[in-house]
């Protein structure tokens, strides 16, 4: 994926023209002397370059990157948003363009439409691990699990994010938009572990300073539909230093819910052979440990994993956080641990 610094000129006025000027594709074609079908192409490259690689048709893809800039006719957008309420892998492609686009908007990018009900936390299963080239599989497809033999490979099963409960799923991705940046901060300077209770950052690499300063206020995080606080921020590092993975994990509380959101960089992508998943886990020991859900979309090739969802009522009991790989659809125990941080603001 590229960033919007890393644009063509031409590519990135035409996003600077549509949302901090509010011009349209035609008034823009008429301003620069082009056809509105060269304006509407240069916004459909910048949006290829900036979401993550994807299975989503070319058209579909297109559609939605109108109706992020608002290009759409009032009918043509409602029936976009129906079909992002009813597609996860779509929903998952425009939230992360509309993350990237979000620090040059001078007001709010249309909505971007929640799932049409909650899925349940109670078992999930881990998702197919992405394929060579990288690209995520959010939409789910059953396949079998492993032979209770334990002979061959196991077989992941169809895919299901960490649960999402009530509010949380959108204030969730919200955050997400906020903690990429200071991943970047722990993995190119930041070796300690310990947690902070808040937290505040930009979509730009930073210095370890400004990690401090970022660490001075706690933000509320507010939707069009719901209001939450970050209560707590956890810094996720690998176990033995040495390696680029690094990873936030942001506390959520809306009323009596916890919820969290969590992004990561430079981990390694799934495989699929052996398949393997990631999860995520509330942990105190191999015995004492709670698996949340397993990672989904699986991890490409860009190594950007992110997730989020809802926390249980025990929370507070476990002392840490962990991410870590799993090669069968049903761990009773954690496996390999690739983040880990300890585990603050639960109450």
């Amino acid at each position: 994926m590229a960033s919007l610094d890393n644009l063509p000129a031409d590519e990135s006025a035409v996003l600077q023209l549509v949302l901090q000027r509010g011009r349209s594709y035609d008034e823009i074609a008429r301003l620069l002397s082009i056809d509105r079908a060269a304006v509407r192409t240069r916004a459909l490259a910048a949006f290829n370059a900036l979401g993550p690689q994807t299975r989503i048709p070319p058209e579909r893809r297109a559609l939605i990157t109108d109706y992020l800039l608002g290009q759409l006719p009032p009918r043509v957008s409602d029936e976009t948003r129906a079909r992002l309420a009813e597609s996860p892998s779509e929903r998952a492609w425009a939230r992360v363009v509309a993350s990237e686009l979000a620090p040059i908007a001078s007001s709010a990018l249309p909505e971007i439409p929640t799932a049409p009900a909650p899925e349940e936390l109670a078992s999930p299963e881990p998702p197919p691990p992405a394929a060579a080239a990288g690209p995520a599989h959010p939409e789910p497809s059953p396949s079998p699990s492993p032979s209770p033999s334990g002979h061959g490979e196991p077989k992941a099963p169809r895919q299901r994010r960490i649960s999402r409960f009530g509010g949380i799923v959108l204030i969730a991705g919200a955050v997400i938009v906020v903690l990429i940046v200071v991943i970047a901060v722990i993995a190119s300077g930041g070796s300690s572990r310990t947690s902070s209770s808040s937290s505040s950052s930009s979509k730009t690499d930073s210095t370890s300073t400004a990690a401090a300063s970022a660490s001075a206020s706690t933000p509320a995080v507010t939707t069009t539909s719901t209001a939450a606080k970050v209560v707590a921020q956890i810094n996720l590092l690998p176990p033995t230093p040495g390696t680029k993975t690094a990873g936030i994990a942001e506390v959520l509380k809306e009323g009596a819910t916890d919820g969290i959101a969590i992004v990561a960089q430079n981990v390694p992508p799934n495989t699929t052979h052996p398949p393997n998943a990631y999860a995520v886990w509330l942990y105190n020991s191999p015995t004492d440990a709670v698996r949340l859900g397993f990672v989904n979309p699986a991890v490409g090739q860009t190594g950007k994993l992110s997730t989020a969802g809802a926390l249980p009522a025990n929370a507070a009991h476990y002392k840490e956080l962990i991410i870590t790989v799993e090669t069968t659809s049903a761990p009773k125990t954690p496996g390999k641990i690739i983040l880990q941080g300890a585990v603050t603001g639960l109450s």
